[in-house]
């Protein structure tokens, strides 16, 4: 089968011709939201997160296609969560 979605095995001039020409993203303005209608599970629904990318690439061939994607993490989160008075 080969190396089905992985870059590593073409050829390292390929890999270096492949440039990121432009990078946008956002993060919707409504505020994060705390789902508490389940006695067991605190759920926070936060802002939609978009991003888009223009990526330029060397021609493939012909019988080639490819999927271009993102792969969305976090490394750090901080939630204040305050009740009343109890903090």
């Amino acid at each position: 089968m080969g190396c089905i979605q992985s870059i590593r095995c073409k050829p390292k001039s390929f890999r270096d011709s492949i440039m990121v020409l432009e990078v946008n993203s956002s993060i919707d303005s409504n505020p994060t939201s705390i789902d508490e209608s389940s006695s067991v599970v605190l759920r926070y629904r936060t802002p939609h997160f978009r991003a888009s990318a223009r990526v330029l690439v060397p021609p493939v061939a012909g019988k080639e296609s490819w999927t271009v994607g993102w792969i969305q993490a976090c490394n750090h989160m901080e939630f204040y969560n305050k009740y009343g008075s109890k903090g």
